[in-house]
């Protein structure tokens, strides 16, 4: 017979372990249909020397059940981290090739039309009401880069979708898009959530970062969150507090919804931060 913290062997309790770690291990494991239902598994659990009391019991077979949960939460999250990650690529898979199409869609609706200087998703606006027949090559791939960016539009709602299942804090904090992007560099919500929000406010800048370590050049003071409409929409002078200001609360954002998942206001306390700095509120503005 066996209970969540060990066996029963020759009329004795041995337990699988001594710590919450060692023993959450055993409880995933076991098979709960050979559990002695009748045994008082706090008896037993002092019989093995697994505890002293009922209450230091009942203490070891909480701290078991929480890390047993975060274990069985971060094997679901790390599925949808996959998914999110693996979008995030094939999002940017779809705006490469759209953005090499549009650059030939342009040049080859040029030959055909050299004094019209036109936007790609103009070209294929023209192109699909077009029923000349020496375009119909043209036409036909202006109405693939078209499926192009319908493909684009699927893919950010289902990240969209994603971000707020997985990580709701972190997608108010930067946008489910930037902060999806920001899981897929880290590798997952796991370990961006146990970055320092350095580490993050720098992320996407490496060749910055490498040329700052070769060369002695100035630190890079932000990398994809520059991409943040308070960051890149910012005067410069202030670019660099404020891109530190939300990646601090986007590490926290990462850590919330990584350990604990409940949500909280952290959108709403960023944006805050930013007004006081663009207030004149706090230290004296960064001028690097």
């Amino acid at each position: 017979m066996t209970a969540w913290f060990g066996e029963r062997t020759d009329g004795r309790w041995v337990a699988a372990g001594a710590t919450p770690e060692q023993l959450s291990a055993f409880a995933a494991a076991r098979d709960s249909a050979d559990t002695d239902k009748n045994a008082d598994f706090g008896r037993a659990a002092i019989g093995a020397g697994l505890c002293a009391s009922e209450s230091g019991y009942r203490k070891l077979m909480h701290e078991t059940a929480m890390v047993l949960a975060t274990r069985r939460i971060a094997a679901i999250l790390s599925t949808e981290d996959a998914d999110i990650v693996q979008s995030i690529k094939a999002l940017d898979t779809v705006i490469d090739a759209y953005n090499e199409m549009s650059e030939r869609l342009v040049e080859w609706y040029g030959i055909h039309h050299p004094a019209e200087k036109m936007r790609p998703q103009e070209i294929i606006g023209r192109l699909e009401s077009s029923g000349a027949a020496d375009l119909e090559a043209l036409r036909s791939y202006a109405l693939s880069a078209r499926g192009l960016i319908e493909e684009r539009k699927r893919l950010e709602t289902y990240i969209t979708g994603c971000m707020e299942d997985v990580a709701p804090n972190l997608s108010d904090v930067l946008g489910p898009l930037l902060g999806a992007r920001l899981i897929a560099r880290a590798g997952g919500l796991g370990r961006l959530a146990r970055l320092p929000a350095g580490a993050l406010q720098v992320m996407g800048a490496r060749e910055a970062l490498f040329r700052h370590i070769r060369e002695g050049t100035p630190s890079p003071k932000h990398g994809f969150i520059y991409r943040h409409p308070l960051v890149s929409g910012s005067p410069k002078r202030l670019r660099g507090r404020i891109s530190r200001a939300i990646a601090g609360k986007a590490a926290i954002a990462a850590r919330v919804d990584y350990y604990s998942g409940e949500r909280r206001a952290l959108g709403d306390e960023a944006r805050d931060r930013v007004r006081a700095i663009k207030g004149g509120k706090g230290r004296a503005p960064d001028e690097r």
